[in-house]
This record gives C-alpha cells, structure tokens and sequence, in this order.
C-alpha cells in the first residue's frame, strides 16, 4: 500500500529542511561567509545522496517499515553524499565532517518523525477515549 501524495511530499519538504538547516548551521558555526554559491555546493552532494537513496529505499512510498527505511536512508544517504562531495568537489571530507553529518541527519530527520508519531499517537488515543 502507498501513502498519500500529501503525506510524502510533506516528509519530503521536511527532509530537505533538515538537510538546508545541516548545510545552515554548519556554516554559522564555522563563520563561514560564502555565498548561496557556497551553499549550494555544499548541500548537493548531500540533497542527491538523501534523495537517490530515498528512492532505493522507498522511504516515501511504502507503507512497510518506515523506520527501517528511514534509518537505512540516513546511513546510506550520507555515505553516498559524502562518496560524491570526496570525489566530485574540491571540497575536503575529513572523517569528523562524516560523523557530524550522520549525527546531525540522524538526530533531524528521525526526530522530526518522532514527533510525529507521538502526535499521531496521542491523537488516536483521544479520539479512542471519546
């Protein structure tokens, strides 16, 4: 069974956030000053990763086991923007950048579906009690 468009473009806007914060945050954090130039190379390895392997996964369309999906998309997804960002850009990729990135990913984007779920949950509990 597939979700609904609405649901799946909803997750999907709330995935590239949590990769536009990654990319924002790492460049305040580092007083970085480049332009959207900047960010842009810096956030494409990571959108194509998140997004190719999202698709392998099938992170927004099946209804099977969306944590497992999820998680297998964070892990492989990063590791496949940090593979292009090493072998495509000028950009270093020291094992840090790598371990940050995971974290930062991990934490956003499994958190925001956390919250979810619990939202979801409660809702359901309320409307069971009534």
């Amino acid at each position: 069974m597939r979700r609904t468009s609405g649901v799946a473009r909803a997750a999907v806007a709330a995935d590239a956030a949590c990769l536009v914060v990654f990319v924002a945050v790492g460049r305040t954090s580092h007083d970085l000053h480049g332009g959207a130039g900047w960010f842009v190379a810096v956030l494409w390895p990571f959108a194509l990763g998140w997004f190719a392997v999202a698709l392998a996964t099938r992170l927004y369309t099946a209804r099977t086991h969306p944590w497992w999906r999820a998680a297998a998309t964070v892990v492989l997804g990063v590791t496949v923007a940090l593979v292009l960002r090493a072998s495509l850009t000028t950009r270093a990729t020291p094992l840090v950048f790598g371990v940050v990135a995971l974290s930062f990913l991990a934490l956003a984007t499994l958190g925001w579906r956390l919250v979810v779920a619990a939202l979801a949950r409660r809702r359901a509990s309320v409307a069971a009690s009534r």
